[in-house]
Order: C-alpha cells, then sequence, then structure tokens
C-alpha cells in the first residue's frame, strides 16, 4: 500500500545515502549492545530484547528529531544519537511514542518534506495527542494545538488546522483540570540522588539556552523539501525548533527529572545539535 496517498509527512529511510546507512547500522548496535548488556546484567532473555530494542529505536529517534530540528547540518544528528545512547544507560525508561509525536509534529510544522499536512495526518496525530494528553499530561495536547495553530497562521497556511487546534485545546484544558483535581503527577520512571538531579537539570537549563541561541541563527536554511525540491522556509523551521523546546521544556520543568527522561530522544537532539555547532565552529578555526 502507497502510504503517501494518505500522508504526505512520512520520510522514507533511503539506505543508498551514506547517513542513512550509518544510523541503521547506529541502530542495529545499539539494540544488539543493549539487549547484550540486560543478558550479562542477569536479566530475563525476553526482558532483554525488548530492552534492547528500546534502546535502538531511542537513538533512532533521536538521530530522527536532530535531522528535523537542524536539517542543514546531517551530521549534529549522530551527536544526537551519541547522547540518546549514553542517556539510556542511565535513564532507560523514556516514552518512545511521546518522542514520536513530537517527531510527527515537527514534521507538520517545518515541511520537511515539501508538503503540508494531509486531513489524514492532521488526525491521526490529534488522535495521537489525545491520547497521549489523558493518559500522560495535558502538554502534548497544548503543544499539538500550538502546531496546529502555527501552521494555520504561517506561510502558505492550511486554515483547516484551527479546527484540529481547537480540538486539541480542548483536550489538553480537560486533562489539566483531571490532573489538578487528582493531585500531583505521579511517574514509574528512573529515581536518582538529589544531586545527580540537580546536575541534570542544569545541563538541560544549558542544553536548552543553547539550543535557543541556534534556533536564533537559523534564519538562512538551504535544505529543500523531498517532494518538491524547495528550499524550506526559515520561519517554519524555527517555528519547529520552538515548539519542541517549549514543550520538551515545560514537561522538565513540570515532572523534573522524569519529564526529561520522558524525552529523552528529544533532548538528546536539543544538546547535539549545538554540540555539533561548537565542535563545527572549532574545527572551522583550526
Amino acid at each position: 500500500m502507497d502510504i503517501s496517498r494518505f500522508s504526505s509527512i512520512t520520510r522514507p529511510i533511503d539506505q543508498n545515502y551514506p547517513t542513512n546507512r550509518a544510523i541503521s547500522i547506529l541502530t542495529l548496535f545499539a539494540i544488539f549492545a543493549g539487549a547484550g548488556f540486560q543478558l550479562l546484567s542477569g536479566n530475563p532473555p525476553a526482558q532483554a530484547l525488548i530492552s534492547g530494542i528500546r534502546s535502538g529505536v531511542s537513538v533512532f529517534l533521536a538521530w530522527a528529531l536532530a535531522r528535523e530540528l537542524d536539517p542543514d547540518n546531517e551530521l549534529s544528528a549522530f551527536a544526537a544519537a551519541f547522547f540518546a545512547c549514553v542517556g539510556f544507560l542511565y535513564f532507560p525508561g523514556p516514552e518512545l511514542l511521546a518522542s514520536a509525536f513530537f517527531l510527527l509534529l515537527t514534521r507538520i510544522l517545518n515541511r520537511s518534506t515539501g508538503l503540508p499536512a494531509k486531513s489524514f495526518d492532521s488526525l491521526a496525530i490529534l488522535l495521537l495527542s489525545s491520547w497521549l494528553t489523558l493518559q500522560e499530561n495535558w502538554i502534548f495536547g497544548a503543544v499539538a494545538a500550538a502546531t496546529f495553530f502555527l501552521d494555520s497562521r504561517l506561510s502558505e497556511p492550511e486554515k483547516q488546522q484551527l479546527s484540529f487546534a481547537v480540538a486539541a485545546a480542548l483536550i489538553s484544558v480537560f486533562a489539566l483540570f483531571g490532573e489538578l483535581k487528582t493531585g500531583a503527577w505521579e511517574s514509574g520512571l528512573s529515581e536518582i540522588s538529589v544531586l545527580q538531579e540537580q546536575g541534570l537539570l542544569l545541563v538541560i537549563l544549558i542544553s536548552a539556552i543553547l539550543f535557543a541561541a541556534h534556533i536564533l541563527a537559523s534564519r538562512k536554511i538551504k535544505s529543500k523539501g523531498d517532494r518538491n525540491g524547495l528550499p524550506l522556509d526559515p520561519g517554519r523551521v524555527r517555528a519547529a525548533q520552538t515548539t519542541a523546546l517549549v514543550g520538551a521544556f515545560a514537561l522538565a520543568a513540570l515532572e523534573g527529572v522524569e519529564g526529561v527522561e520522558y524525552l529523552l530522544p528529544l533532548w538528546s537532539a536539543v544538546a547535539g545539535i549545538p554540540l555539533y555547532a561548537f565542535l563545527k565552529l572549532i574545527r572551522d578555526h583550526i
């Protein structure tokens, strides 16, 4: 079945492209390394395999998110993948569906495929955001609402996105009132010491500041849409970058370390992109 008939935001991985082959190999390595580590730690084979798959998917999502958030620098995605590899050793409980959700939102805004989202895309993302909002946190609905609203206002606007924005906002408000009524959010993610928590949050804050600087510098974009061959709109790219950063930071502010772990692939991209820019700057001056 040709999925392009229903969706315009899917991006196939062309194995003829060197970096795509590289991330495929790295993903497989992360799967086997993660599973092997779990086996050596004494965990059952089935549990080890699941953990390995989660590790590989986390690495791939970090790479894919960085490619969307920094389209002109394909190698920065590997810095993001590196952070995902390291981060998974300490925080093995990221919600991969949540990072995939942010990946799709980013593609709606930056239009990296070169095409606007189809109605099927918007409906699928609305349903996914509704599930994450009602099951996890109201932030997901708010970010989806912001994405739909911006898509209806930026260059070549899609006016029908306003109805999706309203629906996502209403679900988010409903979830927010429910969370306020039941009290504090609970999480089953990893527990770390106070010192480690403070250190991690400091790293996250620094990464967010550096990524914000990267957003301000993204005034000229050379990359082109996959299907139309036209240059990406810098305003849309910056909107996608800002929406992803604000959403991730809001969840971290609400839930602390658990919120960071929840979106580990996205935070890996946020940290990896400015790191690569810094290393590139040093290389250019040597």
